[in-house]
């Protein structure tokens, strides 16, 4: 039950995050049910290798109505705001860590 939830907010967090990455590209059905349908179908075919990256990026170019450039330009970019994101959670929760971070610039 709790690997159930977990998936569920897991599929969520992405598809939200999806559909800001979308919004800098310019795609179409930025809503969330589209953006965890597309979550969802990516996540179904990303275990395979190699296939698995070509048929995550023509989902989002098919089902949002961007090109191919813009679909790699998206699912970089929600990888890249997911990174921000922790970061930003990590130093507020947890200012030991900014201050370690800052300490190994400035010694």
């Amino acid at each position: 039950m709790v690997l159930l939830l977990l998936v569920i907010v897991t599929l969520v967090i992405y598809g939200l995050l999806l559909g800001v990455a979308l919004g800098f590209v310019g795609g179409k059905h930025r809503e969330l049910g589209s953006t965890f349908g597309t979550a969802f179908l990516i996540a179904l075919v990303s275990w395979i290798p190699c296939l698995g990256c070509i048929l995550g990026l023509y989902f989002i170019k098919s089902r949002h109505g961007v090109g191919w450039g813009s679909a790699l330009i998206a699912w970089i970019l929600m990888f890249v705001i997911a990174i921000v994101v922790v970061i930003l959670i990590l130093l507020v929760a947890f200012p030991a860590v900014w201050l370690a971070m800052w300490g190994m610039f400035w010694p």
